[in-house]
C-alpha cells in the first residue's frame, strides 16, 4: 500500500500487493458505498449523481443490504447451474463459428465472435429481446467509455432504464424461465430494485467477457509455443483461462474503496473517508505472489489470481464467464487450426479509453 494523491488533493491508498489487495477487499470497514469517494480517474457512474443510480445497484452497497441482494440471485449461478448451461452456450457457439466461416476470412474476431456470444449469452440469462440487443450493447459502452460525457452517461442510463422498465412490466405480465421473470415471482423486490439487478447483470455479462475472448485470442496469437502446447493437449484448457485471466486482468480501474472508521491496517493508520483504490493488474502481476509473473505461461496452474475480485463482492458469474471463455476459446481454435491475424501487429488498436481493457477490432483469417 502506497500514497495516491487523488485529482482533488486528497491523499489515499494505492494496493498492489496480491495479498494486501485480497486482505483490502474482504474487510468490510472499506466501504463500497459510493458517497464520499474519489477516483483517481473517471470510472462507471462517477459522472452521475448517486440519486441517478436506481436501487438495486448492489455492487454499490455494504452489508447488510449487499449481502441481502447478493443471496437472491446466487442460486441463477451455482456451478451446478452454470454446468446446466453448458449444451446450450454450446450450441451458440457453434452457430456463430458457423456463420463466420460461412464468410470466409478476413473477419473482425470481435463483431463476429467476441462480442455476439456474450451478449446471446447474457440476453438467453436475462430475457432480453433480440431486436434490443445492440442497444443494449451500445449503452453499457457508453457507461464504460472514459470519454463519455457525464450528459452521455446520463442520457444512457435513462434510455437504458426506460428498456429495462418495459421489459420488467414483461416479465411481470408473463413469466419466464430467465432470472429476471423468476425475480417477479420468487421475490418482493420492486420495479426500481429488478431495474439496479439488471443493469449489474447485464454489465457484468457483456464487458468483461467480451474483452477476455477477443484479448485472450490475440494473446494466445502473439505467443505461439503456448498456443502450440494448448492445441497439443486441450486438457491445458481450464489452466490456459486462469492464466489468461491472470495475465490480462482487463478490469483495469478499480476496485475503489472508502474506509468507513478509523483503524491500523496492515501497520498502516488508516482514516476514516480515506480512499483506497486497489490495482488488479498489478496484484495479479505481484513479483511475490507470482513467479515471472510478466512471463505469459498456459501451465503456470494457479488459480490464485483477483481478475474477479475477492471477498463479498467477487463477481458473482466468474462460474459463467469461466464456462463461456473455456467454450469459446477451444471452439475457436478447433474450429480454425489456421487461426491467425490478418493485419500487421501495429495495426491492432486497443481500448485506452475504457475501464475495460481489451481490443477495438481483431481481423484474423486462417
Amino acid at each position: 500500500m502506497t500514497p495516491l494523491q487523488y485529482p482533488d488533493g486528497h491523499v489515499g491508498r494505492l494496493v498492489t500487493g496480491l495479498q494486501s489487495a485480497r486482505a483490502v477487499l474482504g474487510d468490510t470497514r472499506f466501504s463500497s458505498l459510493p458517497a464520499g469517494k474519489r477516483s483517481p480517474v473517471k470510472v462507471p457512474g462517477s459522472e452521475l449523481s448517486t440519486e441517478a443510480l436506481p436501487a438495486g445497484m448492489f455492487v454499490n452497497m455494504d452489508p447488510p443490504d449487499h449481502t441481502r441482494y447478493r443471496r437472491l440471485l446466487s442460486k441463477h449461478f451455482t456451478i451446478r447451474r452454470v454446468r446446466e448451461l453448458r449444451p446450450r452456450i454450446q450450441e451458440m457457439t457453434d452457430r456463430l463459428l458457423d456463420e463466420m466461416e460461412g464468410k470466409g476470412g478476413p473477419v473482425d474476431l470481435v463483431e463476429a465472435f467476441a462480442k455476439p456470444l456474450p451478449t446471446l449469452v447474457t440476453s438467453e440469462l436475462l430475457g432480453l429481446p433480440e431486436e434490443d440487443r445492440a442497444q443494449f450493447g451500445h449503452h453499457v459502452d457508453v457507461l464504460f467509455s472514459l470519454s463519455s460525457s457525464g450528459e452521455e452517461m446520463q442520457q444512457s442510463m435513462v434510455l437504458l432504464g426506460g428498456m429495462l422498465h418495459a421489459l420488467i412490466d414483461a416479465a411481470r405480465k408473463d413469466p419466464g424461465q430467465d432470472i429476471l421473470g423468476r425475480l417477479t415471482v420468487e421475490t418482493d423486490l420492486t420495479d426500481e430494485e429488478l431495474l439496479g439487478i439488471t443493469i449489474v447483470l447485464l454489465i457484468a455479462g457483456l464487458e468483461t467477457t467480451t474483452n477476455m475472448l477477443a484479448l485472450g485470442t490475440y494473446a494466445l496469437l502473439r505467443h505461439p509455443e503456448q498456443l502450440a502446447a494448448l492445441r497439443a493437449d486441450w486438457s491445458l484448457m481450464d489452466d490456459a483461462v486462469e492464466e489468461l485471466l491472470r495475465y490480462l486482468s482487463v478490469v483495469q480501474i478499480g476496485p475503489i474503496r472508502v474506509a468507513a472508521e478509523d483503524f491500523a491496517f496492515e501497520g498502516q493508520s488508516i482514516r476514516k473517508g480515506e480512499v483506497v483504490t486497489v490495482s488488479l493488474p498489478a496484484a495479479n502481476r505481484d513479483p511475490s505472489a507470482f513467479e515471472d509473473p510478466d512471463v505469459f505461461d498456459i501451465r503456470r496452474g494457479t488459480s490464485r489470481h483477483l481478475a474477479f475480485g475477492s471477498g463479498p463482492h467477487q463477481c458473482m458469474g466468474h462460474h459463467l464467464a469461466r464456462l463461456e471463455l473455456s467454450i469459446g476459446y477451444e471452439s475457436l481454435l478447433r474450429r480454425f487450426p489456421g487461426l491467425e491475424l490478418a493485419v500487421p501487429v501495429d495495426e491492432v488498436g486497443t481500448r485506452e479509453m475504457m475501464v475495460t481493457y481489451g481490443v477495438l477490432g481483431l481481423p484474423v483469417r486462417w
